[in-house]
């Protein structure tokens, strides 16, 4: 995991002490954050390290699946059951089950993963016979769990079982440090070359798109512009024809709703190099000027 970003920094070290004990994570984050690998981190940096990693994204699976899945059933116990399966649950032995999404369990479900975690037992469906449960469990979901209790898909209860330690993860907007750290560590990863030479435009785009997918979209964008580069100098014009979109609309945007907060956003993140939030706000450094001198900023 990749970060110049104090968020993240105080994200690692509750990630370093979350990891020496053996309580219920529970993560929340925008879809793309990086939930799952927060999750591994967690897991790698345990005393359960050498056990498995099971993850499942609970919103994949129909509610009637989704217990056949985590529980296991028993040859019989429903049309298609022409087998024994010993589930997630099991597979998971001493080591760590990810539940992504967990918000989408229905609350069936939720109240018999509630008696799981309470009693460490369950019954997989169509069997008699009680199974021992000693996994750890990390929960995740793009909701917190509080707006979830408010909108009735979440039983409180069961939320004082998962979320004995809550964790965040920033949405890549909100920590502008990191994007160009980890395009460029994607960039490496997509190709055979370790050095590519970045655009001083296109820097300044990326770091000002919004990646509503986060480091996922960061991710695909990083691989895309690998494939369609001619050179070793990438543009913008190498980018995703929507991120391309997407810059051009936000760039009439700014152009049209520049105001003192947003220059003085811009003016420190280039580290109050006018010519280089100029360049960042794609305005030129006369009009930048004139917005500064009218909002007495200069």
């Amino acid at each position: 995991m990749l970060s110049r970003n104090i968020k993240m920094r105080e994200l690692f070290e509750k990630i370093r002490k979350a990891a020496k004990t053996d309580v219920s994570i529970y993560i929340s984050g925008e879809t793309g954050v990086g939930k799952e690998l927060i999750a591994r981190a967690i897991h790698a940096e345990s005393a359960r390290a050498k056990e498995p990693f099971i993850a499942v994204n609970v919103a994949n699976f129909s509610s009637e699946l989704i217990e056949s899945q985590l529980f296991g059933h028993k040859k019989g116990a429903f049309t298609g059951a022409i087998t024994n399966n010993t589930g997630l649950m099991y597979a998971a032995h001493e080591g760590t089950l990810f539940l992504d999404e967990v918000t989408c369990l229905a609350p069936s479900t939720q109240a018999k993963l509630l008696r799981v975690l309470q009693e460490r037992q369950y019954y997989p469906v169509g069997d008699i016979n009680l199974q021992e449960f000693s996994a750890s469990v990390i929960s995740a979901s793009n909701l917190s769990l509080d707006k979830a209790i408010e909108q009735h898909q979440f039983r409180e209860d069961l939320r004082y079982r998962l979320e004995v330690i809550p964790l965040y993860a920033p949405p890549l907007r909100d920590r502008k440090d990191d994007i160009l750290l980890l395009f460029d560590y994607f960039l490496k990863r997509a190709s055979a070359s370790s050095s590519w030479d970045l655009d001083p435009l296109l820097k300044s785009k990326l770091i000002h798109y919004p990646w509503p997918g986060n480091v996922r979209e960061l991710e695909n964008c990083a691989s895309f512009t690998v494939a369609m580069a001619t050179g070793k100098k990438l543009k913008i014009s190498d980018l995703p024809d929507s991120i391309q979109t997407a810059l051009e609309l936000d760039l009439q945007r700014i152009k049209t709703t520049l105001n003192p907060q947003i220059i003085v956003d811009a003016l420190s993140l280039n580290s109050g190099r006018r010519g280089k939030t100029a360049q960042y706000l794609g305005v030129s450094r006369m009009t930048l000027w004139r917005k500064m001198k009218a909002f007495n900023l200069l």
